[in-house]
């Protein structure tokens, strides 16, 4: 899973700072940065990092992420994130994410951002985040998906 993440971070550095036009050439520049990945696995990621294909006239075709989703993935401190994890319990159609003071608005934004599976929505305090699950979406699945973007999730489960 930390593979997934560095490739992450390297596909927002690399679509941010440069005009890529296609995988090949993504592939390439990852390849520059000591990253292996194949043609598949890239477009998904491309996929669940909502990455879309722009026009410009001068420019022709360009990956880009539209602004409002680039502080979800992959440039969010995980560590940093899970410091800010106290403790999750799961029970139902609810998860109830405790945090240090201050760290649940910016958990439920990540969360929200990523859209991992089976989750609706979250609402957020100071200290507390409610996640609200779909009907019948299996704990674990749940977790496997935000483990995805919070390694280490499954320590803080109560």
């Amino acid at each position: 899973m930390k593979d997934k993440i560095e490739r992450k971070r390297a596909i927002m550095r690399i679509i941010t700072k440069k005009k890529v036009s296609n995988q090949d050439e993504l592939l390439s520049l990852l390849r520059d940065e000591g990253i292996e990945a194949t043609q598949a696995t890239l477009s998904r990621d491309l996929k669940s990092m909502k990455v879309v294909k722009m026009h410009s006239p001068a420019e022709g075709y360009f990956y880009s992420v539209p602004d409002d989703l680039r502080h979800v993935v992959p440039d969010t401190d995980a560590k940093h994130t899970m410091a800010g994890i106290v403790s999750l319990a799961m029970s139902g159609q609810f998860c109830v994410f405790k945090t240090r003071p201050g760290y649940a608005n910016m958990l439920g934004a990540i969360i929200d951002g990523n859209s991992p599976v089976g989750v609706m929505g979250t609402v957020a305090g100071d200290d507390a985040l409610l996640v609200l699950l779909r009907e019948g979406t299996p704990h674990e699945a749940v977790l496997n998906s935000m483990e995805e973007f919070l390694p280490g999730l499954r320590a803080k489960v109560i």
